[in-house]
């Protein structure tokens, strides 16, 4: 929150907007978690069962062999066709009440957006590259279904923050839907001194990070596909003493975490940049960390990004990245028969590509020593389910 209510980078939520969200939340969320555990208990109790019968061999998680097989037959049933109609609207329906409020509030946000950059109290930057060209195929795919893209940009528009006010407006609808969401804003101490973070999964990331290492005096931080930046706010809020750098791909989004980090009086840099073709020196980052950014992006970017990682790295520096856990051997071959809907149909065209990555193999390739990496599930602190967390601390 910013510390003047005027200069307030967010949207506005009028009582009909949010007696929507909550509506749209409770809508999704039984869709999302009451819907699809009905399609697996129905699998388990009937289908599982026929096609053991057909196959003469119990089914493996692993196999995706089976995945098409198990696809084939709960397309087939009305409880699955049921979850698909209801997801597709549930998405629609986030979306709209979002675009609503954008149109209704933009012009006020980028007042006070272009206001608080241009102020002489300026603490972090912004450095956005007029020939840089994002992924084609993550500037050309509308993620989550997000209208424009994470990459959408509009003519003749000195200040762009509309993928900002988008993705800003849709993300807490979005994860509480998906039952991950907060109502309270967790509190940490840091240094001694009592830090509000916003409910995202920056304060999750805090804790298993100094659950694993301990606590953390890093000096320079960088988050990479740091998106609309609220999670890198968070960041430069509970090491104050950090140098904070958030990278991304989309301008829109840059500028608005920008804004919305000035706002609030916190010193972050916010770059365009690709993670797989990083433009920092070798050894310069105390951490290296990120939120959901795996699953957001390519093979072969993830890839090379934790490559890139690596070297940026300083030595005893930490390497700590938190994302969904849809991997088979995590998941079962309903949920990712749910999941291989959702990259079809939903917006989520890289799902699979994060899912069947080897972590362990990827980091083996890129150079970090085996007895250093980790990755794998790790129970959410707060709200079911797990989180999947991998990365490695640096030798010195």
């Amino acid at each position: 929150m910013s510390e003047n209510p005027e200069d307030d980078i967010s949207l506005q939520p009028t009582q009909d907007d949010l007696a929507r969200q909550a509506f749209i939340v409770k809508f999704k969320q039984k869709v999302n978690l009451d819907l699809q555990k009905k399609i697996k208990d129905e699998f388990d109790l009937d289908l599982r069962p026929t096609i053991v019968s057909d196959l003469g061999v119990s089914l493996d998680d692993l196999d995706r062999g089976h995945r098409k097989i198990v696809k084939e037959h709960l397309y087939k049933k009305d409880l699955f066709k049921a979850w698909e109609v209801l997801t597709w609207i549930g998405q629609g329906m986030m979306w709209d009440c979002v675009e609503d409020m954008v149109d209704r509030d933009l012009d006020r946000i980028n007042t006070v957006a272009v206001k608080v950059v241009n102020s002489k109290k300026k603490l972090g930057s912004l450095s956005l590259k007029s020939n840089f060209k994002p992924p084609a195929n993550i500037a050309k795919v509308e993620i989550h279904r997000q209208p424009g893209g994470f990459c959408l940009e509009r003519e003749n528009e000195d200040y762009d923050l509309l993928a900002g006010a988008i993705y800003s407006g849709g993300s807490m609808m979005y994860s509480a839907g998906k039952g991950r969401a907060n109502d309270q804003t967790p509190e940490y101490n840091s240094g001694g001194k009592m830090v509000a973070l916003p409910a995202t999964p920056a304060p999750f990331l805090i804790e298993l990070l100094e659950e694993q290492f301990g606590e953390q005096k890093p000096m320079k931080i960088l988050d990479i596909g740091c998106g609309a930046g609220l999670n890198t706010i968070s960041y430069s809020k509970y090491y104050p003493d950090a140098e904070v750098y958030g990278i991304d791909v989309a301008r829109g989004l840059l500028r608005w975490g920008h804004a919305k980090a000035e706002s609030e009086r916190q010193r972050v840099h916010f770059i365009q940049m690709n993670s797989a073709e990083m433009e920092f020196a070798d050894s310069s980052f105390d951490m290296v960390i990120s939120t959901i950014w795996g699953h957001e992006t390519t093979p072969s970017i993830l890839r090379n990004s934790i490559s890139e990682i690596w070297r940026v790295l300083k030595p005893g520096g930490i390497s700590f990245h938190l994302d969904v856990t849809n991997q088979p051997g995590y998941q079962g071959l309903v949920d990712q028969v749910l999941n291989d809907w959702q990259i079809l149909h939903n917006g989520e065209p890289f799902w699979m590509g994060w899912a069947d990555s080897d972590l362990f193999e990827i980091m083996t390739a890129a150079g970090y020593p085996e007895n250093c990496q980790f990755a794998g599930p790790r129970p959410r602190t707060r709200g079911p389910g797990d989180w999947f967390v991998h990365g490695a601390k640096k030798t010195d």
